[in-house]
């Protein structure tokens, strides 16, 4: 049995350290030539799906993330005499802002529709009973959550992000069209302050999506282990039973 191992048998290296120190792991799923996961079923075709949507997000995380850095940063809310409201101010934060809540509807679908494809054929294709565990996890309510809320906030990002290329226009036809003002030799106290309650906004959404990705994994390593217990019988079938024949609301089923 040792002629077989080879030399590269263990991690080493960097793959090594990341496994010691339980940076990643070095055990995958076992692989098993079963032929029932050759056959065709509802949720490959789901996740073929779904995996559009991905696309599309990813595609609009990379456009968000490129006008939040190029657009002008110029927006303060008052004129100078403090008394009246800024007109292009306020409508370029108003944009900015919008940028920044479709980045991150974008962002979280674009983690949904890769986790949740990736953790589904994990299961689906870990035992004898991959179906049904990766169907377990399909339907997760937590699971299911986050899925209609990736996909309904992705769709309506795409009308608001055209919204605010709208608003947009109106203060660059303003403001092309006339000699640019001189920028101050120090950075405003305003900009300041915008500038802090931006970062803390990211790093609120950057906390939330670490959230998501924690439910995430709970729930697969929790169905995994599962399977794994040899959750099988009646039992089992009667709770796959209870959540394909769950409740019905008006949310888009996916």
């Amino acid at each position: 049995m040792s002629t077989f191992r080879g030399d590269y048998e263990d991690a080493s290296g960097i793959a090594g350290f990341l496994e010691t120190h339980n940076l990643a792991a070095a055990d995958s799923m076992e692989i098993k030539n079963d032929p029932r996961f050759f056959q065709d079923n509802i949720i490959n075709y789901r996740l073929a799906a779904f995996s559009g949507v991905s696309v599309v997000s990813a595609l609009m995380v990379g456009n968000a993330m490129g006008e939040l850095w190029a657009m002008d940063k110029e927006m303060q809310i008052f004129t100078q005499q403090g008394k009246l409201f800024h007109f292009n101010g306020v409508l370029q934060l108003i944009a900015f802002v919008m940028l920044l809540v479709i980045f991150f509807a974008n962002m979280l679908s674009t983690y949904v529709g890769v986790a949740q494809p990736y953790h589904t054929i994990r299961l689906m294709t870990a035992g004898p009973t991959g179906f049904e565990t990766a169907a377990s996890y399909y339907l997760n309510r937590n699971i299911v959550a986050w899925r209609h809320m990736a996909i309904k906030y992705m769709l309506l990002s795409l009308p608001m992000y055209i919204s605010q290329m709208g608003i947009r226009l109106i203060v660059k036809f303003d403001r092309t069209t006339e000699q640019a003002p001189s920028l101050p030799s120090e950075t405003p106290f305003e900009s300041r302050v915008e500038g802090i309650i931006f970062c803390v906004c990211m790093i609120i959404l950057s906390i939330t999506l670490y959230s998501v990705h924690e439910k995430h994994f709970a729930v697969f390593r929790d169905r995994y282990d599962a399977m794994s217990r040899g959750v099988t019988g009646n039992d089992f079938t009667t709770y796959m039973n209870q959540m394909m024949t769950g409740r019905r609301g008006a949310h888009l089923d996916v």
